[in-house]
């Protein structure tokens, strides 16, 4: 069983206290998430609620994985412990491991001085060997030159000379740091090598064929927005499985960019008509309607992975926000992550906390959500927060008393914005809202003319 406590630490930033959960036993059959912290080294790390300072808590940790025989026995060196007392701290953790089931390798666990040394250990159990270790080493070591480069000459410089090593996998590594950064609550780190990852894309060979790349798929996205916009308002998956087998024959750029427009429609019930479909047809087109079934459950499952690291990654900043003694502060510099997924995650904690009782947290994430709110409505032009109120109105009356009263303000202007968000709302996969929009243009359209 996994063993935590309730420690009291001091901050190494600011020097107030304050508790966190520190763990002391690790089994893996039974938390498998707290191995994914170590070998992330984010284990025994706490964030100071103060002053949002990330603290290395050093205190001596055992791990288990029972499936492996592995025991492994960590005494931080900076305790400053003799071999008596580390063999004392070692001795004092095993007692609190369970006794049922006890095996011979218990009884002599692998020692480690350093928590790289532990998570060495639980890799190279895992099949992974020295020598992957140290080129993933080596990757890290590539990219944090860049990210410690002084000046913009000095960047221009490194990717000149590194043009040619600076690929795709260069980049995953840059983005997974911004996610640890931000899982660890530093935002402003994150902005910094958001900021050296954009300015490489542009200098880069790898990022300018990116950036070619992305624009033309950018220019297929319009195009499948436009024929969307044909569509009847009663398209159905009949619909959708004709416009899917045409777009096939396209390219796939065509079916990704339809699958991400529309994620929705590509559900359990659409692929248990294309198996139909696919029963019923001529044998010499089988082959080429599953195919497209294997491309589309590849786009859908592509789709719902990126979705859920944005959710993860709006999870991350909302943690830090909430642990920020300066939310409002926090959130007013980082207006550009307040978007629907971190206002859906936020709401999604605010009916949690309700209903777990959680007053205290029930009041924080109030607070922050009226700040958030108030952010967004600060950064929006009037128009889109015009376009924001029609949306928001509890019915048609009060929708057509908004237009009678202000339309004519923003004049055709106002249609414009209409049609900007339209667009927006069917490219992040929101169709319900674009026909919304689309409606209250109509209604708009006819006062101005």
């Amino acid at each position: 069983m996994t063993i935590k406590n309730k420690t009291p630490i001091r901050c190494s930033g600011c020097g107030q206290q304050f508790v966190t959960e520190i763990y002391s036993y690790i089994d893996v059959t039974d938390e498998p998430q707290a191995k994914n912290l170590l070998i992330s080294n984010r284990l025994n790390r706490a964030q100071c609620p103060h002053c949002g300072t990330v603290n290395n808590v050093e205190t001596p940790l055992l791990y288990h994985d029972p499936t492996k025989e592995l025991l492994i026995a960590y005494v931080p060196m900076e305790l400053n412990l003799n071999k008596d007392q580390q063999e004392r701290a070692i001795g004092d953790l095993m007692n609190r491991m369970p006794k049922q089931n006890f095996k011979g390798y218990m009884f002599n666990p692998r020692r480690s001085i350093t928590m790289q040394g532990m998570i060495d250990q639980v890799l190279e159990a895992d099949g992974i060997t020295k020598e992957v270790l140290e080129e993933q080493r080596k990757e890290l070591d590539f990219v944090q030159q860049f990210l410690q480069v002084e000046s913009e000459e000095a960047l221009e410089k490194l990717v000149q000379e590194n043009d040619a090593k600076i690929d795709e996998r260069f980049f995953q590594l840059m983005t997974m740091m911004v996610q640890r950064v931000l899982q660890e609550g530093r935002q402003d780190v994150a902005q910094q090598i958001l900021g050296i990852q954009s300015r490489i894309v542009e200098l880069s060979t790898y990022g300018q064929n990116l950036i070619a790349q992305q624009e033309a798929q950018q220019r297929v996205v319009e195009e499948v927005i436009k024929e969307l916009e044909q569509l009847p308002d009663s398209a159905g998956r009949e619909t959708f499985l004709t416009l899917a087998m045409d777009y096939m024959e396209r390219g796939e750029d065509y079916l990704q960019a339809l699958v991400g427009l529309v994620r929705p429609a590509f559900d359990y019930e659409f692929f248990q008509l294309m198996t139909v479909k696919i029963g019923q047809a001529p044998a010499d087109q089988r082959d080429k309607l599953e195919d497209l079934r294997k491309t589309l459950l590849e786009l859908t499952a592509a789709v719902d992975q990126q979705q859920q690291a944005v959710v993860q990654q709006a999870a991350g900043f909302l943690q830090a926000v909430i642990n920020s003694p300066e939310p409002q502060k926090m959130l007013q510099e980082n207006a550009e992550m307040i978007d629907e997924v971190f206002m859906s995650v936020l709401s999604a904690n605010l009916q949690h906390a309700e209903q777990s009782k959680d007053v205290k947290a029930l009041a924080r994430l109030k607070e922050i959500y009226q700040m958030a709110v108030q952010v967004v409505q600060a950064q929006m032009p009037p128009e889109i927060r015009f376009v924001n109120d029609l949306l928001s109105a509890p019915d048609d009356a009060a929708v057509q008393k908004l237009l009678n009263e202000h339309a004519t303000e923003f004049g055709d202007g106002l249609l414009n914005t209409m049609d900007a968000v339209h667009d927006a709302m069917l490219a992040r996969g929101n169709p319900a809202v674009a026909q919304r929009l689309k409606s209250l243009r109509a209604q708009a359209e006819k006062i101005l003319s």
